[in-house]
């Protein structure tokens, strides 16, 4: 590319790996990694790493369920991110995405030196919760109304099916149910499940998350924390109030 554009050629890349970056150190390629890493020979001979890091808006679906995690399973300080990728079900790299996310939300500590070796929260229990509560969102990408003959493997209760359940609320005449995203359109094209047109021909309300429900599910449903999570925007005064008590019940 330089040498037909005869101007230097720069990479700038979101995230990038530690053995990639020292190998394109080694043959001079030029790369910039935001609020990050810096190596433009010969400006910037050596890379530079930031220590400003730009606030993520809101977490990614691979970094909320990573701090969910952290907070119902409380795994050990430290582990490593390959271990992180076997409990989730996402990819090394992908983990490496969130390690970045969270560091950029001041979630995690940035180890020192260059290898990615593992997640370390900056805190623990209810204190991380109410730090990344600002990151954090609905689970839900949108719901639907659904019929099928028989309930789908990978389906929980959740929504206000499963509020009912855990607090004094009264619940919905139709349950409503959380799968994966991925999961409801295998099912829709296999013909296992299909959209009902109204309420009234429907048999259940499917939620259609941006991660596995499955994951963090708790008692046959839904962990606590995501279904906070999917109810504390809602319009009913009821519903946000209850959904908070759910707050009261998880073992910090």
């Amino acid at each position: 590319l330089a040498a037909r554009l005869g101007r230097p050629v720069v990479f700038v890349l979101a995230a990038l790996d530690a053995y990639q970056r020292n190998r394109l150190v080694r043959l001079g390629v030029p790369f910039i990694v935001p609020e990050l890493q810096l190596f433009i020979p010969p400006f910037a001979n050596l890379t530079e790493q930031f220590q400003r890091q730009v606030k993520a808006d809101k977490l990614s679906a691979a970094a909320q369920t990573t701090v969910l995690y952290q907070l119902l399973r409380r795994p050990n300080e430290g582990t490593l991110l390959n271990q992180w990728a076997n409990w989730l079900g996402y990819s090394a790299m992908t983990m490496s995405k969130v390690r970045n996310e969270l560091v950029a939300a001041e979630l995690c500590d940035r180890e020192p030196g260059a290898k990615v070796r593992g997640l370390r929260f900056v805190a623990a229990g209810r204190a991380l919760w109410e730090k990344a509560r600002p990151f954090l969102k609905t689970p839900a990408r949108r719901g639907v109304w659904a019929q099928f003959e028989k309930l789908p493997n990978g389906f929980l209760p959740a929504g206000i099916t499963a509020l009912a359940r855990q607090t004094l609320l009264e619940g919905d005449e139709r349950p409503t149910y959380a799968c994966r995203d991925a999961n409801w359109e295998q099912l829709l094209q296999a013909g296992k499940v299909r959209v009902a047109d109204h309420e009234d021909e429907s048999r259940a309300r499917v939620e259609l998350w941006r991660y596995d429900p499955g994951l963090l599910a708790k008692g046959g449903g839904v962990d606590p924390l995501s279904l906070h999570l999917s109810l504390a925007d809602s319009a009913d005064e009821r519903v946000r109030l209850a959904a908070s008590e759910l707050l009261e019940q998880v073992a910090w």
